[in-house]
């Protein structure tokens, strides 16, 4: 059953982003736009869709949570053994 529902949710999710950047496509080039890339990477951000994600950001981002995130992770687990 969590199969069926998973792949419902990965259907609907595709078919969402699909039908996204199909509409974004055509309304883009309708309206006399003559270069649309969905996609776009220069040297200072990447364009997805006219949302700009900034390289500086990125890297800021990374930092911060390099900071919050430990190096090293200690895991407690128990360790049963069943002796025959």
């Amino acid at each position: 059953m969590k199969g069926k529902i998973f792949l419902i949710a990965l259907c609907s999710v595709v078919l969402l982003t699909v039908g996204t950047t199909v509409a974004y496509y055509n309304t883009k080039s309708f309206g006399f736009d003559d270069d649309v890339k969905i996609i776009h990477q220069d040297d200072e951000k990447i364009t997805i869709m006219d949302y700009n994600i900034y390289y500086d950001d990125i890297d800021r981002i990374y930092s911060k949570l390099k900071t919050i995130i430990p190096d090293k992770t200690q895991t407690l687990t128990q360790h049963n053994v069943a002796y025959i």
